[in-house]
């Protein structure tokens, strides 16, 4: 296991693009009962809590008296309760580990606070990897935390290394059948299908399809959810056709288990509808994005990544259809959101910001989408590593549009 967590967090890279797709994660359930134990194993998860401080005015022979009450935010109580348990037992403690590594959670569920949870967790991961060993459960825990976090912020090549080792880990430790392991690998594809690495991902999603629908059955939801990332993944591949069967009959089962607007529906539906991007049918696409885009939009709001990808393949069906002036207004509000979502520099932003100099081209306003590529072909070398194709296209364009305006 290479101890890719003793390095500072560098950037990474990823993004939808106009190819996007949206995948949906959720919680596991067959029967009426089993989705009952579902909902009662939700409750027990790990959750961040908050508390509040109580002054109290306390006087001889009289009772005490409450004055005030002030809330702590679940970041605040962890952070203290993290000071505390490090400076009682010391920062090699299990306990101690154990109080950091829940303070990272908070911070890595808090817009933001990517980098600081990354920081925690690295510091939680070079205590367990000396404490329990690089096997423990507990270390591959924080391992398979820490690539997710990785992931999130865009520090790619960092989260590929993350993923590797833990699904490495957990296969040796677990078995390649536990669940544990499963999500590991479906971890490690993401990335790589990021990393604009199809290929190499397409196998680990279809292995995890195969193996959770041989452990839990065809209608599990943590099956429909691999046949929905198997789908996006072969999409990625230009398996376009093989995608369009898949979605075709995953979407149907989806809409009779959960209805037409749940979350798991409208990431099948969005995959659905960049598939009939890809294979040129404009129409079916818009119509389906459109719905899809408002189903995203009631559930998890209009500044949600799922709605920002559902709304970025809008564009790009608008864009194909020669409607250039209705799609600059929807790229301009969609990296928006990715930049207040991501920051600047996230892949997601960079991808967006690539294509909407695309359409700027064909709405002939050239400076400003010179000067969106020329900051694309930096990002570019800085996420992929130079000479990547994203890069070299970016160039070109650049270059064509330079000549263009002399």
């Amino acid at each position: 296991m290479s101890r890719w967590w003793r390095r500072k967090a560098a950037q990474g890279d990823t993004e939808h693009g106009a190819d996007g797709t949206a995948d949906a994660t959720g919680p596991s359930g067959q029967s009426q009962e089993q989705e009952q134990e579902e909902e009662r194993e939700e409750e027990r998860a790990w959750r961040p809590i908050g508390g509040h401080i109580t002054i109290t005015e306390v006087t001889e022979g009289s009772p005490q008296e409450e004055i005030a009450r002030i809330e702590i935010s679940p970041e605040e109580w962890h952070t203290m309760r993290a000071r505390a348990v490090v400076e009682q037992l010391g920062p090699q403690h299990p306990d101690a580990l154990n109080a950091v590594r829940d303070l990272a959670r908070v911070l890595g569920s808090t817009p933001g606070r990517g980098e600081e949870a990354v920081t925690f967790y690295q510091q939680v991961a070079r205590g367990q990897w000396t404490v329990l060993g690089p096997h423990h459960e507990e270390t591959l825990r924080t391992s398979a935390e820490l690539a997710d976090v990785l992931h999130q912020t865009g520090q790619l090549q960092l989260a590929e290394s993350a993923w590797r080792d833990t699904f490495r880990g957990q296969s040796d430790t677990l078995g390649r059948d536990h669940l544990d392991t499963l999500r590991s690998a479906a971890g490690l594809a993401a990335v790589l299908e990021d990393l604009r690495r199809a290929p190499e991902a397409e196998p680990l999603q279809r292995d995890v399809l195969e193996r959770r629908t041989k452990l839990l059955g065809p209608d599990h939801p943590d099956v429909l959810t691999a046949a929905n990332s198997h789908a996006a993944s072969l999409l990625k591949c230009g398996r376009h056709k093989e995608s369009e069967r898949a979605l075709r009959s995953l979407v149907p089962r989806l809409e009779q288990r959960y209805g037409p607007d749940h979350e798991r529906t409208a990431a099948a539906r969005a995959n659905l509808g960049a598939v009939l991007v890809r294979l040129n049918r404009h129409s079916e696409a818009e119509t389906q994005l459109c719905a899809v885009v408002r189903s995203f939009e009631t559930i998890v709001g209009p500044h949600h990544e799922s709605t920002l990808t559902a709304r970025n393949n809008l564009a790009a069906v608008l864009h194909a259809r020669e409607r250039y002036e209705d799609a600059v207004p929807i790229l301009r509000d969609v990296l928006t959101g990715r930049v207040a979502l991501n920051g600047e520099d996230h892949p997601t932003t960079v991808s967006t910001r690539d294509n909407l100099a695309n359409v700027l081209i064909d709405v002939g306003r050239h400076a400003e989408a010179a000067a969106l590529l020329d900051r694309c072909v930096d990002d570019y070398r800085r996420i992929y590593g130079p000479g990547h194709p994203r890069q070299r296209a970016a160039e070109e364009k650049l270059a064509w549009l330079r000549d263009d305006t002399r």
